[in-house]
Formats: C-alpha cells, structure tokens, sequence
C-alpha cells in the first residue's frame, strides 16, 4: 500500500493531503449526478432580448448597429440586481470598540458570456470566448481606475445557483477595498521567494513543472495548463502565461488563452461528467491603491497572474474545517494523465 503524502503549496504555504492509492474515478463524479439538474431549454433573464430584465449594462460587446440595453451583444456585463457591496459612499475605516469596521464599499458585477441559453464556454468558438476574456480585461481596467480599491476578483460558479441562471454561463467581478485573504497569502509569498532567490515564483514553478512534465494537461506558446503539486481538490487546474506577466488586463494573447481555456473546460465536462467547478482569475492588485499606502515595491517582478480552476466532487468537510487540512482522493499526477488522454479506465 503506497503511503499518502503530505504536500505544502509555495504559493499559498498551505498542506494538502494527497492520496497515493488508486480511487474510483466512477465513485467521484456519482456524486454530481444528484447536485446537477437537466439543462433548461428555456430562456431566462440573461438571454438576449431579455435586457429590461436586468440593469442597465456598463460595458458590452455589439454588432455594429445595436443599441445600449438591447439585443445584438456578443458579451454583456451589467450591475448585480443583489450585490454584495456597493459602489457608492465612503470606506469610513473605523473602530468599533476593539475592532475594525468599513462600509461594504466595493462593485459586484454580472458577466453575461453568450446570449444563448445553455451555451457554456466549452461550447462556443473561440471568438466568442476571446469576447469574453476581453470584457473581463476591460472591467479590470477600469475598476482599477478607482483607487478605493485594493483588489479585482473575477469568480465562476458553474452549476450552482438558480435553477435558470446557473445554466446560462455568466461570472462574476467584485472589487474590494480589502485584499481577499488567499490572495494576500500569495503576494506575501511571492514577494517573500523574490527578495531570497530575485525570481518570480510562479515562473520558477512553470519552469519546473515542464521540466518534469507529468503535470501539464496541455500547452500552447504562450499558455500552459497543469494540475498543481499540492492540489487541494481532484482535478484541479491552473492556467498560466509562460512569460512573466503580472497583470492579467496587459495580455493581448487572447486567441492562445481562448484555446486553452475552452480546451480545459471541455476536458473537464467529457472527462467527468460536466461537473461543478469554480474559477476564479487571481491578477496583480491595483497598484493604483497600493502606492498610496506604500505597498507593492516589486509587485510587477514577484508576482503572476492565473486562472484557478477547482471541480466540486466529493468532499471530506468536516476534516478540512477542523484541520485546515486539504484532502484530495486523486493526485495531480494521475488528474493530468485523466485529462490529457480524456479517459479513466
């Protein structure tokens, strides 16, 4: 019986456990088949010529000839009808007592990918998902012009939410005046590994993981997609540019990030039975904000910008809560073997 592993993250300096004898692949996904519903063939809120139905939109991508707030987009972004915080009003950084209180300043926005109901970004083409990386660029640019923000956050939740919504693809972009606390871990490391070994880290990691070579799903020129060492869940992916980059909006490589982002999340959904996923997009923090606060010195040497991609299967709950401990049944080397060759048996 080969002995499980305990793997540190250097990223986040996190441990996960990981699993060394074989699982049953087939006893992981069962466990999305009660969660998933059947797609809906009808339409909802998000689909084009439904757009009084949400609020006016900030920013889209249009035939020529389309107006504001009706059909004829390709991508859409419009304010959150519930968000978390709000764009208007001061910080008010204050005590309370012996603790620490800001308004809930900040902006919650609704990414609308296609107009097409049930269409997921593994099934349109690839100029339709350089659409889509494009609106995130464009929004990051310009939630970072407001310097009450610290951080931009892009986060998909496939497959989870209303019944309706959840299948029409759609992300979320939140800006916080607070760095969110895995991303903190990471720019602390960072920057931590810069100033011992004057290297980005994240490039240290790319340069290793292809010299080994038993991680990496798939790769183009500029992007590589693999399972990371200590991997906190089954399946889960990174994305990352091959050349040191630490800001996501100062790519213009859509077309190569379009393909391997497409390609994975078509991996993942043949491979696994369309699962649940999270995925979020961790870019450099708004360098705007931090000069004012003295932060940041060598943020555009020590840190990288990536897509995180993490599938919901089983989960071991009651452990990770108690122990801050990751358990993952599948190791990274065996997810990326699965995913290349798209099969498990």
């Amino acid at each position: 019986m080969a002995m499980n592993q305990f793997r540190r993250d250097p990223i986040t300096g996190r441990w996960s456990i990981i699993f060394q004898e074989e699982y049953k692949i087939e006893d992981l996904i069962s466990n999305t088949t009660p969660r998933r519903k059947k797609k809906s063939n009808g339409k909802c809120q998000l689909c084009g010529g439904f757009e009084a139905e949400t609020p006016s939109e900030i920013f889209a991508i249009r035939d020529d000839n389309s107006k504001k707030n009706e059909s004829g987009w390709k991508v859409r972004v419009v304010p959150d009808k519930q968000p978390f915080l709000q764009i208007y009003g001061d910080l008010d950084n204050r005590g309370v007592g012996m603790y620490d209180v800001l308004n809930g300043i900040g902006a919650h926005e609704l990414v609308i990918e296609s107009p097409k109901h049930n269409e997921q970004i593994y099934d349109m083409d690839l100029d339709q998902v350089q659409n889509v990386l494009f609106a995130y660029r464009e929004r990051f640019i310009d939630l970072k012009r407001d310097t009450r923000f610290r951080y931009v956050l892009l986060h998909k939740n496939y497959g989870d939410g209303n019944d309706q919504l959840k299948n029409h693809s759609h992300s979320h972009i939140i800006a916080t005046p607070i760095t969110p606390a895995r991303v903190k871990y990471e720019l602390m490391n960072t920057r931590e590994h810069y100033q011992y070994k004057e290297r980005c880290l994240f490039c240290d990691i790319i340069n290793q993981e292809l010299e080994d070579d038993e991680r990496i799903i798939l790769q183009n020129d500029k992007f590589v997609a693999l399972t990371p060492f200590a991997s906190r869940a089954p399946f889960e992916i990174s994305i990352l540019p091959k050349q040191h980059e630490t800001f996501f909006e100062w790519n213009n490589e859509y077309s190569q990030l379009a393909f391997i982002l497409k390609e994975v999340l078509r991996k993942l959904s043949s491979t696994l039975n369309d699962p649940n996923f999270v995925m979020v997009l961790h870019s450099g923090p708004n360098v705007a904000a931090g000069k004012q606060r003295g932060y940041w010195k060598t943020i555009e040497r020590d840190y990288h910008w990536h897509i995180d991609i993490t599938p919901q299967f089983r989960g071991f709950t009651s452990f990770e809560i108690g122990s801050g401990f990751q358990i993952n049944v599948i190791s990274p080397e065996t997810a990326a073997r699965i995913l290349r060759e798209e099969k498990y048996n």
